[in-house]
Order: C-alpha cells, then structure tokens, then sequence
C-alpha cells in the first residue's frame, strides 16, 4: 500500500469517527429532549386527571343538589293540597 493511500484511509477513518461521534452527541441531546418531553407531557396529562376528577366530584354533587331540591319543591308542592 502505498503511503499516500495510507494517510488517505488514515483521513477517511478520523473523519468517519469524528461523524460518529457528532452523530452520538446530536442522538443523546435529541433523547435528552425525548425524556423532558415525556416528563412533560406526564405531568399535564396527571394535571388534566385531576382537574377531571374534580369535576367529576362537583358534577356528582350538583346532581345530589338538584335531585334534593325536586324532591324539596315536589314536597312543598303536594303539602298544601
């Protein structure tokens, strides 16, 4: 092999590595901001769970008034006859 294909192949290979690891640090930030996302999206995604949840409870309790008010004016109704 002569020496100037040596040197070339020696480039070739520095550059080659030198792309590899550009592409390992581009690949590890790129996770990086998969997991922030992730965490994110966890965080609102519990957030939106519980503010279901207590509408859920309000909407229970609106329900428990309203039947209690029918029964209420139903009652009243019905006394004076």
């Amino acid at each position: 092999m002569s020496e100037e294909l040596l040197h070339q192949l020696i480039h070739m290979v520095g550059e080659s590595n030198r792309l590899l690891r550009e592409m390992k640090e581009e690949l590890r930030e790129f996770k990086e901001e998969m997991y922030e996302f992730r965490d994110d999206t966890y965080r609102r995604l519990d957030s939106i769970d519980r503010h279901d949840k207590l509408m859920e409870a309000d909407l229970d309790l609106l329900h428990r008034k309203v039947n209690d008010n029918e029964r209420e004016i139903h009652r009243i109704k019905h006394a004076g006859q």
